[in-house]
């Protein structure tokens, strides 16, 4: 009977052991990044130009960089600035282009 309670004892130990070290495990390594601590860096915006290229806003602490990369390099294009963001992009008008179109051929039937 004495071996059976020895047992029983070491077996709760080692799952107590286990549970606290799974525990120690997630809030350390699995989450290094708090909610208390803002100033780690994160991909904001990303925009995949082709296959190998492409162009991310980047967030660290309270600053935002433009970073273009491909296979071989990486470039940090600006600074993006809070108070002046880059301006939205909107379709072309239709009548422009038509117009630019209609100009262009004339060109060329002209020679």
């Amino acid at each position: 009977m004495n071996s059976i309670t020895h047992f029983v004892t070491y077996i709760f130990a080692m799952l107590g052991f286990i549970l606290v070290a799974l525990y120690i495990y997630k809030i350390a390594v699995s989450n290094p990044y708090n909610m208390k601590n803002k100033n780690y860096m994160q991909v904001e915006n990303m925009l995949r130009l082709s296959p190998a290229k492409s162009l991310y806003i980047i967030k660290t602490g309270n600053e935002r960089f433009l970073i273009a990369a491909d296979a071989s390099t990486t470039t940090m294009l600006a600074k993006l600035d809070e108070n002046n963001p880059p301006p939205e992009y909107t379709e072309p008008d239709e009548t422009v282009q038509g117009n630019i179109l209609q100009e262009f051929l004339k060109k060329i039937s002209r020679g």
